[in-house]
């Protein structure tokens, strides 16, 4: 049964279309893409193809291509979107072909489809770029590709990724509708130039996530450069690539952040960017430090209601309701402080977070004669979690009495 099928194959910002009969091999189909993509070169690429539901297929060898057509035909199937990709410069680059080697033995002008080490090694060595660095960024370019693919991030993840895919492409773009349910871009030449190129993606209600509803992937502009400085870098972009680094590293400094993405993106960003991004980066890891004062008063009662005998005080300034200070005695240390010393010693240091503020600590020894933690002043609750399980690491034995933060 004759099977015919509309493939869109998109190779970086440029898509071509093309019929895959029952008659097509793999061969026919690599040396057409070599033919109609400017600049790729046999054995440098593989193949990934995507339908409904299932985005992403590798396409490789005729039988891979056999599965396709008869999947297709089951599904009622009669286009398919093929994703072609580099892989000189690629994480995904080991070393090996990906490519059918029927495809070599025909360039080669060999009738066998066999090849000897010798073969290859040479081959290899015409397709792999000797002097370009692998960058982390290789693969954004494949984050926007075909109509009817998922967002389970929601409208946050296809902005980030929209922008990555510019970035990386070398192209710039507009908000033609910018909301929680519906994003709508557009290229920045469409004005100057008349670009077509555009993509609408909007919310699915049933599960939440976003879906590209239309995209038209062909740019009829000039001057797509992948540059070093692009507009589409922004704050929240850098904040998405480092929010792991911070977790690890909190102290990382903007300057670290501008080499670090100079040395494994090949992309240049201010010091603005850097350091705002970083401040993005910190509020998803560790939270709003604002909101965590509206946490005291239930961190109060959960305290009263689980520890037996505890004291704590929350104190406001009158009429505002402003913090001031936040006292909290745990049960258990005010019974196992009776078997101490009668003997405190007082220390206090500042705190270097957004709302300053002192963290005061009263120490004093038991009858071993190891430390006995009194109380602390500091200026977030979020604090009165770190110190208490900070508390566990100390060498000697402890006894947390209370403390006290605030101003």
């Amino acid at each position: 049964m004759e099977v015919c099928v509309i493939a869109k194959c998109t190779y970086k910002s440029e898509t071509i279309m093309f019929s895959v009969s029952s008659e097509s091999s793999m061969v026919d189909i690599l040396k057409t893409l070599c033919l109609r993509f400017r600049g790729l070169q046999l054995g440098c690429f593989t193949l990934r193809y995507s339908v409904r539901s299932y985005p992403s297929y590798f396409l490789e060898t005729d039988s891979d291509l056999d599965l396709m057509r008869t999947f297709l035909l089951i599904s009622n199937e009669k286009t398919v979107d093929i994703l072609v990709k580099d892989l000189c410069g690629s994480s995904e680059y080991s070393g090996d072909f990906c490519v059918n080697k029927e495809l070599i033995a025909c360039e080669k002008g060999e009738s066998s489809c066999s090849s000897t080490v010798e073969d290859i090694n040479e081959f290899l060595g015409r397709s792999k770029r000797a002097s370009a660095k692998p960058l982390l960024s290789n693969e954004w370019e494949t984050y926007i590709h075909h109509v009817g693919q998922k967002f389970d991030g929601g409208a946050e993840e296809f902005r980030l990724k929209l922008c990555k895919y510019a970035l990386e492409v070398g192209f710039n773009f507009l908000y033609a509708g910018n909301d929680k349910k519906r994003v709508v871009a557009v290229c920045s030449n469409k004005k100057l130039d008349g670009c077509i190129w555009r993509v609408y993606a909007s919310r699915c209600e049933a599960t939440g996530s976003f879906v590209i509803r239309t995209l038209n992937n062909v740019h009829t502009c000039a001057g797509r450069i992948r540059e070093s400085k692009s507009k589409m870098m922004r704050s929240r972009v850098v904040s998405s690539l480092i929010v792991d680094r911070i977790r690890a590293k909190p102290e990382l400094k903007p300057v670290e952040i501008i080499h670090e993405f100079k040395d494994y993106y090949g992309i240049d960003i201010s010091y603005y960017h850097a350091w705002f991004g970083k401040e993005l980066a910190k509020l998803d890891v560790h939270g709003d430090e604002s909101k965590s004062f509206n946490e005291l008063v239930w961190y109060a009662d959960a305290i009263k209601e689980t520890n037996t005998g505890s004291f704590c005080t929350l104190d406001c300034e009158a009429g505002i309701n402003r913090f001031r200070r936040f006292f909290v005695s745990f049960g258990g240390c005010i019974a196992g402080f009776q078997y101490c010393i009668p003997l405190l010693f007082i220390d206090a240091t500042f705190l270097k977070s957004k709302y300053k503020g002192q963290l005061l600590c009263a120490s004093g020894k038991n009858g071993n004669q190891a430390s006995v933690v009194v109380g602390g002043r500091c200026s977030s609750s979020l604090v009165v979690v770190t110190v208490a399980r900070r508390l566990r690491f100390w060498s000697s034995p402890l006894l947390l009495i209370g403390f006290v933060f605030g101003e």
